[in-house]
């Protein structure tokens, strides 16, 4: 083997306990939701030694999110087939200035919010590093847990559009800027984006089904606060 290839392999196994790291600091919090919260089938995903954010409802599948120098998603199953419902639309706002951040750097990757789609695990199209992780996550996490993340963003100094891939979970989930702190605070705004063509673009292959939707937000890195609030998150036909 030539330096270039052991240089190559390094690299990947660097990659693999990094994301490994990040897989295993994921907690599922079993309380701490307002019983409202749960009540709309949401679960809180925190990660350790991490102040998680405050959520509320503000009506019918509505959520609002308020960051303290703190991080943390909340998620529910969908199971939906994206042959037949290929989008993603949502509302969703934020209070006050937009903190700019660097998303493509761990450890300045703040976002005022985002919405989140998980992938179930399909080992015909998985990565090598997704196949080494397998065992150790479903292990962590159960057999149904997701394995690659489109993560729509608000927030990071890009321009809508860009792809960004994670500094923490690598080449298994890809982030896409939809607004960024030039965009108008305190007034709702929908989005609705392909899903299918996004998961193509980040990672070459089509996507069957989604597994997963999540909300969260990220203020940790640059110590400051947020509130924001998504709702009406619907997977829609072309």
């Amino acid at each position: 083997m030539n330096e270039r290839h052991h240089q190559f392999v390094r690299i990947r196994f660097v990659a693999v306990f990094a994301i490994l790291a990040v897989t295993l600091s994921l907690v599922a919090a079993e309380s701490g939701l307002p019983p409202s919260v749960a009540a709309q089938g949401w679960e809180e995903i925190t990660f350790e030694d991490k102040q998680s954010n405050r959520y509320a409802t503000c009506g019918a599948d509505c959520v609002e999110i308020e960051t303290d120098v703190s991080v943390s998603m909340i998620g529910r199953p969908v199971s939906t087939d994206l042959s037949q419902l290929p989008f993603l639309t949502w509302e969703w706002k934020v209070e006050g200035p937009v903190t700019i951040s660097d998303l493509t750097t761990k450890g300045e990757d703040d976002r005022a919010v985002a919405v989140y789609v998980t992938f179930p695990y399909n080992p015909k199209t998985a990565t090598l590093i997704e196949k080494l992780l397998r065992p150790v996550i479903e292990l962590v996490r159960g057999p149904d847990a997701p394995s690659r993340v489109l993560s729509y963003v608000w927030g990071g100094f890009g321009k809508p559009g860009d792809l960004i891939e994670s500094p923490s979970f690598g080449s298994v989930n890809a982030m896409i800027i939809c607004r960024n702190e030039t965009d108008p605070v305190g007034s709702w705004i929908i989005e609705r984006f392909n899903v299918v063509a996004d998961f193509e673009r980040a990672f070459g292959i089509t996507p069957s089904r989604a597994s997963h939707v999540l909300v969260g937000a990220d203020s940790d890195d640059t110590g400051t606060r947020t509130r924001a609030f998504v709702r009406n998150i619907l997977f829609a036909p072309k």
